[in-house]
């Protein structure tokens, strides 16, 4: 069974559960992983962003530098990584990028709950949900400029990137949550977010 890296699994019970569903287990260590996934949470710390500190929430800095290690260190091996919101915001800024500090309305709703837009996609993300799709969002940061050797794989009707992958290294970022729309929280009127854990399993040796 394929194993991935998520540091302070403890603390992502819904990432964990994902990645049991696809047949996934949790390294102990970085070294020993097949791959990484970076899960969602706060934004970059405003310095690695040259933005206004009032626009970034839920900072944390030592995740930051934990993140971005593990970022340079996985691409270095040339194993897979799968960014999801804040993970595709780090995978961005880690790779050479940059990012939006705030967007509206791809925030999530007054009760906490998310939102839901269509999209359209392209390459690997038209492979699985053909070349329109809807998704769930909660966030209001985004990519600005693309990274070196990536492609736009999915953007909202408004622009936003939604999802991006590298061109020649087994790398996806996903800017929505696709751990909240598989298993017993698949929707039928929306993308079923356990083909991107298929995808991760895949690229780190398992089948579809």
């Amino acid at each position: 069974m394929p194993c991935i890296y998520l540091h302070d699994p403890s603390s992502f019970p819904n990432y964990t559960a994902a990645l049991a569903m696809a047949g996934l287990s949790v390294a102990d260590d970085p070294a020993s992983a097949d791959g990484l996934l970076l899960p969602g949470g706060g934004d970059l710390a405003p310095e690695r962003l040259g933005c206004d500190s009032a626009l970034c929430r839920d900072v944390d800095r030592e995740r930051d530098e934990r993140e971005l290690q593990l970022c340079t260190q996985f691409f270095q091996q040339n194993k897979p990584i799968l960014g999801i919101c804040r993970g595709a915001q780090v995978l961005a800024v880690a790779l050479g990028g940059s990012l939006t500090p705030h967007v509206d309305g791809h925030g999530g709703k007054d009760d906490g709950s998310d939102r839901f837009h269509d999209t359209r996609t392209a390459g690997l993300l038209t492979s699985l949900y053909g070349p329109c799709c809807t998704v769930n969002t909660h966030h209001h940061q985004a990519v600005a400029v693309l990274p070196e050797d990536c492609a736009i794989l999915q953007v909202s009707l408004d622009g936003v990137v939604e999802a991006f992958g590298h061109r020649h290294k087994p790398i996806l970022a996903i800017q929505w949550h696709p751990e909240r729309l598989c298993g017993p929280y698949a929707r039928a009127d929306a993308a079923d977010g356990a083909l991107i854990f298929g995808w991760l399993r895949s690229v780190c040796g398992g089948t579809l």
